[in-house]
């Protein structure tokens, strides 16, 4: 479906075969989050930014690849929210709430359209795809960028990241211990041990970015600091995203 809906845009600027090549290699790298870019030139799709039927279709692929297959096969078999596991519940909760605040905050901080903004929010999440020159994002929009890539996407999907089941039980932990409340989400108790293991995750990755942030800085000392923030998160969270400063770089 992705493939058919693509094609239908890159049969306008290539020939039917390479055209059917095209979209069939961009399908699946959008479903398994890898973000090849086939273009070349570094462009990615940034000749395609304002085309709503390539970005609403790249993005549909991101984020289904993105849930998870447990998700998937849950949301299959009982169609009903209120019937999903607390698995499928956290993760799409939480993957809409990043979704949404990614677009407005990346809107908010960056002279894009709106359609810009939420793919990049999405794409941000682990795919890679870019249709804005992210060299030329300010640094509020950067740090957004790499805090949505820190995060990526759910267990036992395509994408990488700490994960949004290990963000909802971080949050909902901190929320019970706030209001003096035993941690619990959709009716269900979160035992201790399952926030030990999340906030063993997220501290020892935030440990491995500080430490490669570090070295960048001292191997690198004339890119930028967001530059290599970005760069860095990009490669933890096996996003792809990067400001252009890739190809210029001795490590």
């Amino acid at each position: 479906m992705g493939a058919f809906l693509s094609f239908l845009v890159f049969s306008r600027d290539y020939p039917p075969v390479r055209a059917l090549g095209i979209s069939l290699f961009h399908s699946v790298a959008a479903f398994n989050n890898s973000g090849f870019d086939i273009m070349g030139g570094l462009r990615n799709l940034i000749p395609y930014q304002d085309d709503v039927l390539l970005n609403l279709t790249t993005a549909g692929l991101i984020i289904f690849g993105g849930l998870g297959f447990l998700v998937i096969m849950d949301i299959s078999k009982k169609r009903r929210f209120k019937k999903l596991t607390l698995h499928s519940k956290a993760v799409i909760v939480t993957s809409l709430i990043l979704l949404a605040v990614g677009t407005v905050l990346i809107r908010l901080t960056e002279d894009i359209t709106w359609l810009g903004a939420f793919f990049t929010s999405v794409s941000a999440r682990t795919a890679g795809f870019s249709t804005y020159p992210l060299g030329d994002f300010t640094t509020a929009g950067i740090l957004t960028v790499s805090v949505l890539m820190f995060i990526g996407a759910s267990p036992g999907s395509t994408g990488g990241g700490i994960k949004t089941s290990t963000l909802f039980t971080l949050f909902h932990t901190i929320k019970g211990a706030a209001t003096n409340e035993e941690p619990h989400a959709f009716h269900y108790r979160i035992p201790q041990v399952v926030f030990y293991k999340a906030a063993i995750v997220t501290s020892l990755s935030a440990l491995v970015v500080c430490l490669g942030i570090f070295l960048m800085c001292i191997l690198e000392p004339g890119i930028p600091f967001e530059d290599i923030l970005l760069e860095i998160t990009s490669a933890f969270g096996t996003v792809g995203l990067s400001t252009g400063i890739t190809p210029g770089c001795r490590l």
